[in-house]
């Protein structure tokens, strides 16, 4: 069973989730290992998805995740997009992965098949307010297991008055705020497919991507930082992207979801008007997101950067989180494999607890 209910809103999943009403297993015990210097029992993680409130990063830690991500946050107040914000889809047609991709709507006939199906997901990077965020993060590191890691992801949020200059400052705010709650990673995130302003695309832009990157270093200059990415298709401007980070930010999680055209079998958009592009997430994410790690983990190589990636996208199982690792992932940060199996953490320490 799910622990997000798709058939409810995102405030009820806040107010009510997570949906498990299991006793907790027994968690594997395993070999401590470092994560940007910080000692955790595995780098098996939570992506920033759904770890929404304090409740749920208990409910995860319980469940074995180590690197626990707190959903991202703002500096003011964002309502979550309308229901619904997820549906399972299929491909209707071949694209690169630069392109919008057409899909529909899929219906899926048990809960067992939602590990191998696409998912589409439209939320539009809800937050709380800091008067709220500020005072659960420290509730949420209280909540966790030892050796586990708490990382709060943050966004600027760009209105009519905003400059360059007062966007990356905002990203230096956030980052102080974060670390005085209690983050011990803090993540920025440059990229979301389904918003409709500016923060969701900076990771494509070189020189905002190194002054925040700077910006960053400045206001927490002993934290762990690393930047969340959305996909960039050639090389030479991911080596561009990844050299103005380097220096500054410790590791890269790739990646977010590919933006795509959503649409019903009648044409019309599932998410309705002004909603026709979203995230393509889940499992059909993962041949992407694994060759844009091995890209990256190259560039690295080749260029002598001092740069982790943490693989993000389609893990739904251990032979799926081994492929990231091989390909030289530093960790795996997993979110719907997480929602439809949450034991899959407990069943990955088993088969690996050197992870």
């Amino acid at each position: 069973m799910a622990t997000y209910r798709l058939d409810r809103s995102f405030d009820w999943n806040f107010k009510n989730g997570p949906n498990y009403d299991n006793s907790f297993p027994t968690i594997p015990k395993t070999p401590l290992k470092e994560y940007f210097g910080i000692k955790t029992n595995s780098k098996i993680g939570i992506a920033a998805s759904v770890l929404v409130n304090h409740r749920w990063v208990k409910t995860y830690s319980r469940l074995g995740y180590d690197l626990l991500t707190y959903k991202t946050v703002r500096l003011v107040e964002r309502d979550c997009l309308p229901f619904p914000n997820w549906v399972f889809v299929k491909e209707l047609e071949n694209s690169r992965p630069t392109g919008r991709r057409r899909a529909y709507l899929s219906s899926p006939d048990n809960d067992s098949d939602w590990l191998q199906l696409t998912g589409a997901g439209s939320f539009g990077m809800p937050s709380r307010s800091p008067n709220f965020w500020m005072q659960d993060i420290k509730k949420s590191r209280k909540e966790m297991l030892a050796n586990q890691i708490l990382t709060v992801a943050i966004v600027a949020t760009p209105g009519a008055e905003s400059t360059h200059d007062s966007i990356i400052e905002e990203y230096g705010l956030l980052a102080e705020m974060v670390f005085e709650a209690g983050a011990q990673v803090v993540e920025a995130n440059l990229s979301c497919p389904n918003v409709k302003t500016g923060e969701g695309n900076l990771y494509s832009d070189v020189e905002m991507v190194g002054k925040i990157a700077r910006r960053l270093r400045e206001a927490v200059v002993s934290c762990p930082i690393t930047m969340k990415m959305g996909y960039i298709s050639t090389d030479s401007e991911l080596r561009q992207v990844m050299r103005a980070a380097y220096g500054y930010v410790d590791g890269l999680v790739l990646m977010n979801g590919v933006n795509s055209l959503v649409l019903n079998r009648d044409g019309t958009p599932v998410f309705g008007k002004g909603r026709e592009t979203c995230g393509i997430i889940g499992r059909g994410l993962q041949p992407i997101a694994l060759s844009y790690v091995k890209r990256a983990r190259k560039i690295i190589k080749d260029d002598n950067l001092d740069l982790k990636v943490i693989g993000n996208g389609g893990i739904v199982s251990a032979d799926c989180a081994e492929k990231y690792l091989n390909e030289g992932a530093y960790a795996v940060s997993i979110a719907s494999g997480a929602i439809f199996c949450p034991h899959l953490a407990i069943e990955m320490k088993t088969k690996h607890p050197n992870w």
